[in-house]
């Protein structure tokens, strides 16, 4: 009897589970057809629904708003990412560490920065890595056409310094989500497979196909019999009625002729 109440309650939390899990997934379906249908998201979310839903998702798992989430979660080639400024908002708003501080050699004309925070727990100083120019041209990230690395060294220093720090010690604020600088240094555009054309071979010409005989139209011989031909009797001249005495006259004349 144990037994069955035992299963009945099982059964019963089951239900429960799933009627909320399902009340939950039809909030967060409507919530982000709202999000979609406004003009306040970026265009990766504008009209699509799918794209909201999980930044909602990303929203709960961070405790951040989702129309913060919208703005700042961008879809560079089919990765998302964070806008730097949001990532160095998720770690000094979250209370586990004390704000970023950037470190750099040279205030005027920085070379290299490191980000630096204290652990309030256990009040352990935390260093990042350094983030020096000489990287960036090394990897590749100042050479690229329209890098800002040219323009504004101090500050790409700082957002990549903050970057590699969150993923030192803080990554699941940033849900291991590279930054959209990053993503754009360190992932490659889709390439173009389709194979070039040598220019010393000329390219095969299309077979021309040979022309198709007309249709001739055949007709089935049918035998025919050989036409004869019937001789056609002439019909002998009448002659005209004789009265009575033309036919004793006659008859006459033909007894004189036999004496």
């Amino acid at each position: 009897m144990e037994n069955t109440d035992i299963t009945t309650t099982n059964e019963g939390s089951a239900m429960l589970l799933v009627q909320a899990e399902t009340q939950a997934f039809e909030l967060a379906q409507r919530q982000a057809k709202m999000l979609a249908s406004s003009s306040l998201v970026p265009k990766d979310f504008q009209g699509n629904v799918a794209n909201c839903g999980i930044a909602i998702n990303v929203a709960k798992r961070t405790r951040l708003d989702p129309l913060m989430v919208c703005q700042n979660l961008a879809i560079i080639h089919g990765r998302p990412s964070w806008s730097a400024t949001a990532l160095i908002g998720m770690i000094n708003s979250c209370g586990r560490y004390t704000p970023l501080r950037f470190v750099f050699d040279n205030e005027d004309a920085p070379t290299s920065c490191y980000a630096v925070a204290t652990d309030k727990a256990s009040g352990q100083e935390l260093k990042g890595e350094k983030i020096t120019l000489e990287m960036a041209k090394k990897e590749g990230w100042s050479t690229k056409n329209g890098s800002k690395w040219l323009t504004m060294p101090g500050q790409m220093l700082r957002y990549r310094a903050a970057s590699f720090w969150s993923r030192a010690y803080a990554s699941d604020l940033s849900l291991g989500f590279y930054t959209q600088d990053e993503v754009r240094d360190f992932a490659e555009p889709p390439r173009n497979v389709t194979p070039r054309q040598n220019p010393f071979v000329q390219p095969a010409q299309e077979a021309i196909p040979e022309p198709r005989p007309e249709p001739v139209e055949v007709i089935a011989e049918v035998a025919v019999e050989p036409v004869v031909e019937v001789p056609v009797q002439q019909e002998k001249p009448r002659r005209k009625p004789m009265s009575l005495e033309s036919i004793l006259d006659e008859a006459m004349a033909m007894v004189e002729d036999d004496q």
